[in-house]
């Protein structure tokens, strides 16, 4: 379950914890699309070295590291499946570049909910105008995430305790012996889901009452100043890039050596 250990907020007393959410999701979008634009691994390894800069200001750098282990497969099994069946001329530079993609990727969305609190999420959301059922549905959704792993967790060791081994036999074996796990909590989920639905029906949950909130949402100085630098950074490279002004060692592929 080391995979949701990156998308759990914390509770911390860092400058990025300090950021409004908006600011956050701006500075998340725009390390994706820098991530989408290169072709090569060098900007991209320089993309994820600020991700991790600012994951490590966040002092939430062990958190990110335990969502990489849990995603470890995943990334090496992105890198041969690119390596087998991609179709440029250089099968490894572009089998590397989808890799850090993915990581860079992974990484900018675990820095966005490492820091951001579902209810400060909410707010912002329902900032941009967007009705309030879809929002209750959206944080619900996410702080669903974590306890899901943490069901899936105590449902996986009791059958453990039960005597069943998930860990022995072929791949075909142990994805049978899952089979079981994944039912359980299926069915335990819709039990949850009916729970919330009777909770929100008790308190006669009403989404189009006007509400007031304890802590009103606002862009501070230092949030205009993470989206001025961010767009600007976006806006230089998209420009050189168009432009042919890149510098020439950053964009040095790697070569096939077979």
């Amino acid at each position: 379950m080391r995979v949701f250990e990156g998308f759990k907020f914390r509770v911390k007393d860092t400058p990025v914890h300090k950021l409004d959410p908006r600011s956050k999701a701006i500075m998340t979008i725009v390390i994706m699309i820098l991530s989408l634009i290169f072709y090569e691994p060098i900007p991209l390894i320089l993309i994820l070295l600020l991700n991790i800069l600012i994951i490590y200001i966040g002092k939430s750098l062990r958190e990110w590291l335990n969502s990489m282990r849990g995603v470890a497969l995943l990334i090496v099994f992105i890198f041969v499946l690119n390596y087998i069946f991609s179709i440029s001329e250089n099968r490894l530079n572009y089998s590397v570049v989808m890799a850090l993609r993915f990581i860079n990727v992974v990484s900018s969305f675990s820095l966005f909910f490492l820091t951001t609190s579902p209810d400060d999420f909410a707010d912002a959301l329902l900032k941009l105008r967007i009705p309030y059922e879809y929002v209750l549905m959206f944080t619900m959704a996410l702080r669903f995430v974590p306890t899901l792993a943490r069901d899936l967790q105590i449902i996986y060791d009791a059958h453990r305790s039960r005597g069943l081994e998930i860990d022995t036999g072929n791949f075909i074996e142990r994805t049978r012996k899952l089979l079981p796990i994944l039912i359980t909590l299926f069915i335990f989920e819709i039990k949850r889901s009916l729970s919330i639905a009777e909770a929100l029906e008790s308190r006669a949950f009403n989404p189009r009452v006007k509400r007031t909130y304890f802590k009103e949402l606002r862009m501070k100085s230092i949030d205009w100043l993470v989206v001025l630098l961010m767009l600007l950074l976006l806006t230089v490279v998209v420009v050189m890039k168009i432009s042919n002004s890149i510098p020439d060692f950053l964009l040095v592929k790697i070569p096939d050596f077979f």
